[in-house]
């Protein structure tokens, strides 16, 4: 634990990183609260980090103007097969820092990476959505709150890990996407600055919100001895009721 603690500050605090960007020009809680509803994870998750005490997002955008950069959060302890995700964000508009939030459907690129002691390892898979978010009704200052509920493709298992969650920006709008921060997690997660080469670096006492949603199995498939050994025992069932037919 000692050592996983001096490489994570070693890499947070050992590098000349690029500033971590963020909506936190607004300065204040969630509010009204989390009692209205749509700040929750669905009962069905296998790992839960919902917004608590929400008062900042985190830029997850690929936009080139302002920030591009990729937000990596990590988690723990998922025993089941991983089939979607929930996530919560604002959408801010640059340099304003004001919501500019339209109703529509955005486009995300999701991939779960391995853990490597501690930091983000290789990619294990990648899914590009489309998903239209649910207002909330929270808001973090003038930011509204937004909810987006993903069901993956194809499943994948991953028990320890990392995903990161961007949003394709392809026309380059000033509207970005800032991934909702939340007091609940490992007080750690990874950022990329794009434009300065992608490197990823750390930062400490900060998380981000999100829930693993349980999947489907996908079917074990048969294999060709099965299949051989059906057919051999369907063959010998005939033989034996025509023999007896015979007799």
């Amino acid at each position: 634990m000692i050592s996983l603690f001096l490489s994570i500050s070693l890499l947070t605090f050992g590098q000349d990183q690029p500033e971590l960007g963020s909506s936190s020009e607004q300065g204040s809680f969630l509010s009204p609260g989390r009692d209205i509803g749509g700040l929750e994870c669905l009962p069905n998750s296998l790992y839960s980090q919902a917004p608590v005490n929400s008062d900042n997002g985190y830029f997850s955008d690929d936009e080139t103007t302002f920030w591009n950069q990729t937000i990596f959060d990590s988690y723990s302890g998922v025993t089941e097969v991983i089939g979607g995700i929930t996530f919560w964000g604002e959408n801010v508009s640059l340099p304003s820092h004001s919501d500019c939030y339209t109703p529509g459907a955005d486009t995300f690129d999701i991939i779960f990476y391995q853990d490597d002691a501690g930091t983000v390892g290789a990619s294990v898979k990648s899914y590009t959505v489309i998903v239209t978010p649910t207002v909330t009704g929270a808001n973090v200052g003038p930011l509204s709150i937004l909810r987006f509920d993903v069901t993956f493709p194809s499943p994948l298992y991953l028990e320890n890990g990392w995903v990161s969650i961007v949003k394709k920006n392809p026309a380059n709008e000033d509207c970005l996407f800032a991934w909702v921060n939340t007091t609940t997690g490992d007080d750690v997660i990874g950022y990329t600055n794009n434009l300065a080469g992608g490197q990823i670096y750390y930062s400490s006492g900060v998380n981000v919100s999100f829930c693993l949603v349980e999947g489907t199995p996908p079917p074990v498939p048969i294999s060709n001895w099965a299949i051989i050994l059906g057919v051999l025992l369907i063959g010998t069932f005939i033989v034996v009721r025509y023999r007896r037919t015979l007799a």
